[in-house]
């Protein structure tokens, strides 16, 4: 990709504080970043507000704390330098991964790769390893297994339209739409999130990050419920007829999820996941001021216990878990689910994911924002933050960024995997 290989103006790149920000930060300027932390605009400008409030969002909205409920289980180490050395064409030039990682323009704030359970590399640039840090869109993927769990259950057919759950959403855009469609974001309604939708206030994406964050309506100056601004979406075409990412689809799933289980969306996750899992810590569930949790992308945990999220999708999930949560059939569905890869192309969001990893992607499935043909697949977050399973390779990587630039952290990871063989079975 020519227009990403050449080198851009570094000043586009967020230059964040380093580990240990927060004690040489005065009280005065730590006070002026929490009131700066309310204004939705700052949270999504990827500079030093969003880079501080993403370390620190228990400070400033409801939150759900699932705890660590098993005894942690150090995960073994087993180094290997030559990971290090990898290169790829960033926006900082063509450098090895340790060099992109020590620069502070990349925004880079941890970096951790996992082969057959054992830790190869790990590096912290920007936290401490017992930091909590922002998930961002990576947490949509766990509303796409608590779904799948349900569909196992025999609670969810994705097959049914999303009123047969939510009742109250009939006579809204949302009727006659598939649970499937809405798990693979192709609802055909005004969901979308680009960076065309963030710059509109009143776009529905904007409006339900207002509403999670007790932000007034610009032009009612009423706060809006998440479950009001979901019903107010518009139809634009057809449901399963376009890939249009947006994290409004997401919540939606989090409502049904709700109401199937008769539960508070942090609880599913504390019963049916992280109770079984040996993390570090506990995991931070954001919350609506109504309690409506926001696993569309406010999560938040240390990395290492992220990274053991994601090895359930893999052979090693016995080094982290209790018992076998993701089963090969909910891996398979991840790699089968996936429509064709025109349909991906054909939109604004597919090039952009493909353009950002520079390798060609199959298509997207159940949420998760890039299945390749080897089996591997992707979530991105907003500024940088990024989940990579390898199940055949039985290989994780898992990184925190705060950072504009979410593409240049990415261009990593298929060079990364590429130096593992898949695992003999």
């Amino acid at each position: 990709m020519n227009s990403f290989k050449s080198v851009v103006a570094l000043s586009s790149l967020l230059i964040i504080s380093q580990a240990g920000a927060d004690q040489t930060r005065s009280l005065a300027e730590i006070k002026k970043l929490e009131e700066q932390s309310t204004v939705v605009t700052q949270l999504l400008n990827g500079g030093d507000v969003s880079a501080y409030w993403s370390g620190h969002i228990a400070r400033h909205m409801r939150t759900a704390l699932v705890p660590r409920r098993q005894a942690t289980r150090a995960l073994e180490m087993r180094p290997d330098p030559t990971l290090g050395k990898i290169t790829a064409v960033s926006r900082l030039g063509d450098i090895s991964l340790d060099e992109f990682l020590a620069d502070p323009r990349s925004g880079a704030r941890g970096f951790i790769v996992i082969h057959r359970g054992k830790i190869v590399y790990e590096r912290y640039p920007g936290m401490r390893p017992d930091d909590s840090l922002l998930w961002a869109s990576c947490a949509k993927t766990m509303t796409s297994l608590l779904i799948d769990l349900l569909v196992d259950e025999g609670k969810i057919d994705l097959q049914r339209p999303v009123e047969a759950y939510l009742p109250d959403f009939r006579g809204t855009a949302w009727e006659g739409i598939r649970v499937l469609d809405v798990l693979d974001m192709t609802p055909g309604l005004d969901t979308e999130e680009n960076d065309e939708t963030r710059r509109n206030p009143d776009s529905l994406a904007i409006r339900l990050f207002l509403a999670d964050l007790g932000t007034p309506n610009r032009r009612t100056g009423q706060i809006e419920t998440v479950r009001d601004v979901l019903k107010s979406a518009k139809k634009v075409r057809d449901p399963g007829t376009s890939f249009d990412y947006g994290s409004p689809v997401t919540q939606a799933l989090v409502l049904l999820t709700e109401e199937v289980a008769q539960q508070r969306w942090a609880d599913m996750l504390d019963d049916r996941v992280w109770s079984k899992l040996y993390v570090d810590g506990p995991i931070q569930v954001h919350l609506a001021p109504d309690g409506t949790a926001a696993p569309y992308g406010l999560v938040s945990s240390r990395l290492r216990d992220m990274a053991r999220y994601a090895m359930l999708y893999t052979p090693s999930w016995n080094k982290v878990a209790t018992e076998r949560i993701v089963t090969p059939s909910i891996v398979q569905r991840v790699r089968d689910g996936v429509r064709s890869h025109e349909f991906f192309m054909n939109g604004y969001d597919g090039p952009v994911f493909s353009e950002r990893l520079n390798e060609t992607v199959v298509s997207n499935s159940r949420q998760w924002d890039a299945v390749f043909a080897d089996g591997d697949f992707f979530k991105s977050g907003f500024m940088g933050q990024g989940t990579y399973v390898s199940p055949d390779r039985d290989l994780v990587i898992a990184f925190f960024s705060t950072n504009r630039d979410a593409g240049s952290i990415q261009r990593y990871l298929r060079p990364i995997a590429k130096r593992f063989q898949p695992v003999k079975k």
